[in-house]
Parts: C-alpha cells; sequence; structure tokens
C-alpha cells in the first residue's frame, strides 16, 4: 500500500444531522477513490450519542463505560451509514479494532469505523489507524473549521490560527480555563501525531470539497504539523 495514496479522515458526528451535507461527503470520497486513493473513514457520534447519554443519564446510568460504549455504538452506525453509501468500494461492515482495519484495508478501497474503546476519542483512533497504514496525513472534518485559541462561539476576540505545532496546541489545550468547550484533536491524539510524524488538517465538516485543496498542498483551515 503506497502511504502517499491513503487518506485517513475524522468526520465530525454533527455531519450527520443535514443529508445534503452527507451526500457531498460521500460524492467527495467516491472521486478520490476514482482518482486511487484509499480512504480510512473514522465517524463521531454526534447527535445520536448524545441523545442516547442523556437518556441513559436520565435514567440513572451514571457509569462513564457504559455511557462512553453507548458513544461508540452511536458513532458505529454513522460509520454503517457512510460505508452503505460508499458500497461497491468499501468494505461492508464497520471494524472494531485496529487490525480488522488494517486487514479490511488490503482489500478494500474504503473501510469505514466509529469508535474504537471507551475513554478514546475518535480524534485519537484517527491517528492510531493512520499510524496503522503508516499514511502522513489526517483530515479532521471538525465543527469549527479551524483552530482558534480560545472557544470562538463563547469569545468574538478568539483568533484564528492559521498553523501549530502539536507541541504548541498541547500547550495552548492544557493552559484553557475550559478544555475540551469546542472541537480539538485531544492531548493523547496529538502525541501520537508526533510520535509518527503525522500532519493533521483541521477543515470545516461543511465544506468536503478542500480535501483537494490540501492534497494540493493549500491550508483552508489550519494545519497541525507534528514538529
Amino acid at each position: 500500500m503506497d502511504p502517499g495514496n491513503v487518506l485517513v479522515i475524522k468526520l465530525t458526528g454533527k455531519t450527520f444531522r443535514d443529508k445534503d451535507i452527507i451526500k457531498r461527503h460521500v460524492d467527495t470520497y467516491r472521486e478520490l477513490v476514482e482518482q486511487g486513493y484509499k480512504l480510512a473513514i473514522i465517524t463521531g457520534g454526534g447527535g445520536l450519542a448524545r441523545e442516547y447519554i442523556g437518556i441513559a443519564k436520565a435514567l440513572g446510568l451514571s457509569s462513564n463505560y457504559w455511557l462512553d460504549m453507548i458513544g461508540i455504538m452511536s458513532s458505529r452506525l454513522n460509520a454503517y451509514l457512510i460505508q452503505t453509501l460508499l458500497r461497491p468500494y468499501s468494505y461492508p461492515d464497520v471494524p472494531s479494532t485496529i487490525r480488522e482495519t488494517i486487514l479490511y484495508s488490503d482489500q478494500y478501497k474504503v473501510v469505514v469505523l466509529g469508535g474504537l474503546l471507551p475513554g478514546q476519542s475518535t480524534a485519537a483512533v484517527a491517528v492510531e489507524i493512520a499510524e496503522a497504514l503508516n499514511a502522513r496525513k489526517v483530515i479532521d472534518y471538525s465543527v469549527v473549521g479551524m483552530v482558534y485559541d480560545k472557544d470562538p462561539s463563547k469569545y468574538p476576540d478568539a483568533k484564528p490560527i492559521r498553523k501549530i505545532k502539536a507541541s504548541e496546541l498541547i500547550q495552548l489545550l492544557e493552559q484553557r480555563s475550559e478544555p475540551g468547550h469546542y472541537e480539538f484533536f485531544d492531548k493523547k491524539a496529538l502525541l501520537l501525531a508526533i510520535r509518527s510524524r503525522i500532519t493533521i488538517y483541521i477543515t470545516s465538516y461543511t465544506k468536503p470539497e478542500t480535501v483537494w485543496d490540501i492534497i494540493k498542498g493549500g491550508n483552508p483551515g489550519t494545519i497541525i504539523y507534528p514538529y
């Protein structure tokens, strides 16, 4: 497998609120495959996960393990939708381990998966998959579309960051008084990216076509360098 032709894509769960955006993503992924790329797509749980986790909490479930499992299963349902829409290119199921993902990536042009383990973000899954497939890029279709020095939905003076080292972003995350308030690659994912020299591209989930800009060397959002 040529690592230069392998793209690992992290797709925010919020994508699944809008069928037109889903279609644009699927059309873009089909075009990528037809141009010779192999894809590993990791989907988040989004609103589906939050709804079920909210119900579980309201009914008295407090174990973070089982709440995480509900989120993982929700993300896998989103993954199942994407793989179904990408047939016949895609592996016709949703892997539950990295080993499965590697195995079926050799046999199919697209493998789609959700979360893997409780306590692990889909960001960390995406970087681990990139490590396993020897991919050099992770493309994060996120809600915000780029990295800011603080939450832009809460702070009008938030400044966009177009390029940043993963180590610098870790420091920024640790300094934040309200970590996790908007989508970011978490510390574990960033440490994995550093050790395997994986570059992360943040772009908006509402603009799936920006993948072509990234392939051509552009920066439609934020580039997180591993060094």
